[in-house]
């Protein structure tokens, strides 16, 4: 079966944004953003999320983390099936660049988007649910489609072929 890469791309784009979904709501659940708050908006209570902005940067750096390793190794995984005699790069090698490109791609979006969206005063970042998970939600599809996508790519590098064609012209000139 021939790679199609374009396929990837949608296919991790996809990952990345359930994959940061389920991580959202595994971080809010257990406590990895402690400080939920309530903000009185007219006659609306707004839940936020209300931490430190440090401990949230570093929530997102190791959420993001765990993420880009799990976006990596599935795709590698899923290679290897699709393929198991492709030529491909190691485990170890595909896993650090999931580890190392998702933090990346989300201390991009976080800090702009909460500059954007939210608040940050004195340290203390304030996000409404809503916002935080959106902004997982856009750090998802962009880490979740460029880690699949390069996973797949050093999973199941393109093959050079050899151009037939070319040879069958130069024979129908020489006639």
């Amino acid at each position: 079966m021939k790679p199609s890469y374009s396929i990837a791309l949608l296919v991790g784009a996809v990952t990345g944004l359930v994959l940061a979904l389920t991580l959202v709501l595994y971080v809010g659940a257990t406590g990895g953003v402690p400080s939920v708050n309530a903000v009185v908006d007219g006659s609306r209570v707004i839940p936020v999320f209300a931490p430190s902005a440090s401990s949230l940067w570093i929530t997102v750096i190791l959420a993001s983390a765990f993420g880009g390793f799990v976006a990596a190794a599935a795709t590698k995984g899923t290679a290897r099936v699709i393929d198991p005699d492709a030529s491909s790069a190691s485990l170890w090698v595909i896993a650090t660049l999931g580890i190392v490109i998702a933090p990346v791609i989300g201390m991009a979006v976080f800090p702009l988007g909460a500059v954007v969206l939210g608040t940050i005063e004195e340290g203390t970042v304030t996000l409404s649910v809503v916002q935080m998970v959106s902004l997982a939600l856009i750090s998802g599809f962009v880490a979740g489609g460029f880690i699949v996508w390069l996973s797949y790519i050093l999973a199941r590098p393109p093959m050079a072929k050899e151009d037939t064609s070319i040879l069958v012209d130069a024979v129908d000139r020489s006639a």
